[in-house]
């Protein structure tokens, strides 16, 4: 039995050797596809970084602000791009890699609707490097991106300064009357429109009289406003109780020293995340109140208070556009600065 083994096996090295190197051959071949499939996953990752920060960045641009920087080559209106989001929607792109003169790679930017805008990133012709072996040459990637734009505030959870703005309704920008302009950036000339504005009772209707409003002042109020709902007016002159002044100088104070904010126009870009001063107030129409009176919201406006001129009399800010934290969107508020950041949706 033993002399039959070894007549049977005692000279198999030789096929070991084959054996193992088809083995060998095998697992290089597997190594040099997934290599191949790494990049081409690292490539749609790419085009797909380049689509997402496209579209987000051309949304902000949808609700008419002006964009002033230099188009990319490639994105001007010569181009097909015929609007600012568009514009910066392809410069973004750009900026990630996306060159339309490169062969091969193509850059859609539709807006399916008023408020969405959908960037499709497409690389055709993407060579392999080990694909060659088994007839694959060449590869595509495309990527997609649609983003909601920021929509104006619609309900604020907590935080609600309980200052009313007057707003004829309906209430847009164009309606707004907050005493001499209505740019955002621009200063309130003479305070928050005098004699178009007063405190108001955040309570519901329950009462809690000047600690209520104090409290209210100083940290905001922690209940929650609607677009639509009602709020009531606080009668009297509560810019001359003690805690309203207290309180108004406690939230003054722990504002940050920013050197006149809303100078020079154009949105403040200098306030920083969580500045006491920034306030979002709800816009009311007075037409018709006297003494307390449940207002409907119309809507809410983002505003920078300016210390060193706003006491509990005289309230001198000016309108900011940008992100209200607290805050959930609704298609239906105006558009009166409150808004919160474009939302990726595909």
């Amino acid at each position: 039995m033993k002399r039959f083994i070894g007549r049977a096996f005692g000279n198999s090295n030789g096929q070991v050797v084959v054996l193992y190197a088809g083995i060998i051959a095998g697992l290089v071949g597997a190594t040099a596809l997934c290599a191949d499939v790494a990049v081409m996953y690292a490539s749609h990752l790419t085009a797909q970084k380049a689509a997402d920060s496209a579209a987000i960045a051309g949304s902000n641009y949808m609700n008419g602000l002006a964009f002033s920087g230099t188009a990319a080559p490639g994105c001007t209106t010569a181009n097909g791009y015929t609007d600012d989001a568009e514009k910066v929607a392809c410069t973004f792109a750009y900026s990630n890699g996306v060159d339309r003169s490169v062969t091969g790679t193509t850059l859609t930017i539709t807006e399916p609707t008023s408020s969405t805008l959908k960037v499709v990133v497409r690389r055709t012709g993407l060579p392999t490097y080990f694909g060659k072996v088994v007839g694959l040459s060449s590869y595509d990637v495309a990527a997609s991106a649609t983003v909601q734009a920021a929509q104006a505030v619609g309900t604020v959870n907590n935080g609600l300064f309980p200052v009313g703005l007057q707003c004829t309704s309906p209430c847009s920008l164009s309606t707004l009357d907050p005493g001499q302009s209505v740019s955002f950036g621009s200063k309130f000339v003479g305070g928050l429109a005098p004699g178009n504005w007063q405190f108001l009772d955040v309570s519901g209707g329950h009462g809690g009289g000047d600690s209520l409003l104090a409290s209210a002042i100083d940290t905001g109020a922690s209940t929650t406003f609607s677009v639509g709902g009602s709020i009531i007016s606080e009668p009297g002159n509560k810019g001359k109780s003690g805690p309203v002044k207290s309180a108004l100088a406690s939230r003054l104070a722990r504002c940050h020293s920013i050197s006149d904010p809303c100078a020079n126009g154009g949105n403040p870009k200098n306030i920083p995340a969580g500045d006491a001063c920034l306030v979002i107030v709800p816009a009311v129409d007075y037409h018709g109140c006297t003494g307390s009176c449940g207002l409907t919201i119309e809507g809410f406006a983002l505003i920078y208070l300016e210390a060193a001129n706003t006491t509990s009399t005289h309230i001198e800010g000016c309108f900011v556009q940008a992100v209200a934290a607290d805050t959930v969107t609704s298609s239906t508020a105006p558009q009166l600065g409150a808004e919160m950041p474009p939302t990726l949706i595909q």
